[in-house]
């Protein structure tokens, strides 16, 4: 009862930025410019207004997640707040839509996806495949079962050029934990994926690869996940700004927090793939995905990377955390644009997610 109480509360943190996943279903005019516009960053601010020509270029450290985008070196401008892991979120400040070169990132934006065919339900949500190459040659497909958001989320699959069946539910008035819990989620979509596709392909189609991946409120549905024991077959979670916890009861954030502790030492250890990105966003009554984020850091022994990068959607990267293949993004910004951008880092989490199981073949 108390868990079910503490999650019903986090669903409420989010739901007024979580409601903007079903902007998705609603198209808008400037979607004939989305596919150009999400693709080309904003342009770099300085990093510093005195530097001059003669100054040497900033160091810089690669990417592992993308490889043609690495982030520099920078001095953290965060608050010496006595306590880097339990210190609120600098960066406090958010992007105009102009300096975001004229995107609404919580505007709906449509990809061109003749790849893929359109979305087919199952009993609850509904996935899309790829139209060719759906299975590999032993008849086995890879998963990305999604909490909290659907064209995004879409959108970030086809942009990465990865063939991943993308299996997506949205919740308006139900949490997401009750609903893992008692439907057995994971392995009802599987059984019902395979069914699917195994008449679809004309031979017996298996489930290969797992991801857990959730957006804002989706988080807590994906916890409840990694408590079944269908968690076992589970080789990657994804978690876009949605990681939070009792900011005043030390147990319950501990509490909270410890399935993705253990998920992110697995990771660490290259066990598992891991991905966390948090905004600046200070919600007031819990911790926010910054002080989230910092604690599954400091779990491992370890503190994020003062870094500064320019991404899509007017994000502006601050720090970064990496070990093994546990990855952390951090960035500033703290309105609802920024949460809403987030969902943009999933492309290069999903080709990451198709190098690893690329190898696995």
């Amino acid at each position: 009862m108390r868990a079910l109480s503490r999650t019903a509360v986090i669903f409420a943190v989010f739901v007024v930025l979580g409601a903007v996943a079903f902007l998705a279903s609603a198209p808008h005019p400037r979607v004939a410019a989305w596919t150009h516009r999400v693709a080309t960053p904003a342009a770099p601010r300085p990093l510093s207004s005195s530097l001059s020509a003669a100054t040497p270029a900033p160091a810089t450290i690669p990417d592992p997640l993308n490889s043609a985008r690495p982030m520099t070196l920078a001095q953290s401008s965060r608050p010496d707040a006595g306590n880097w892991i339990t210190a609120r979120p600098a960066f406090q400040y958010s992007r105009t839509a102009a300096e975001r070169g004229g995107v609404e990132p919580c505007d709906t934006q449509v990809p061109e996806s003749s790849a893929f065919e359109p979305w087919a339900p199952l009993s609850q949500g509904h996935f899309i495949a790829p139209r060719e190459g759906v299975l590999d040659a032993t008849g086995h497909f890879d998963l990305v079962l999604h909490l909290n958001g659907d064209e995004p989320v879409r959108r970030e699959l086809i942009a990465s050029q990865q063939r991943f069946i993308l299996y997506s539910l949205t919740l308006a008035n139900q949490g997401y934990a009750p609903l893992v819990t008692n439907s057995h989620l994971v392995e009802t979509v599987v059984r019902e994926l395979e069914q699917k596709l195994s008449k679809r392909e004309g031979k017996l189609a298996i489930v290969g690869h797992i991801a857990l991946s959730a957006w804002s409120a989706g988080f807590v549905g994906v916890e409840a996940a990694l408590a079944a024991p269908s968690a076992q077959s589970v080789d990657a979670v994804l978690l876009i700004d949605g990681l939070h916890a009792p900011r005043n009861d030390p147990a319950a954030f501990k509490a909270q927090l410890q399935p993705f502790v253990d998920y992110a030492r697995r990771a660490a250890n290259g066990e598992r793939f891991f991905f966390v990105s948090h905004s600046s966003i200070d919600p007031p009554d819990f911790a926010s995905t910054t002080e989230s984020a910092h604690y599954l850091i400091a779990s491992l022994g370890g503190e994020p990377q003062a870094v500064r990068r320019n991404d899509a959607l007017g994000l502006e990267l601050v720090e970064s955390f990496d070990r093994g293949e546990f990855h952390v993004r951090g960035y500033a910004g703290n309105d609802k644009a920024d949460h809403c951008a987030q969902l943009v880092l999933l492309r290069d989490a999903f080709s990451a997610l198709g190098r690893r199981w690329a190898r696995a073949h």
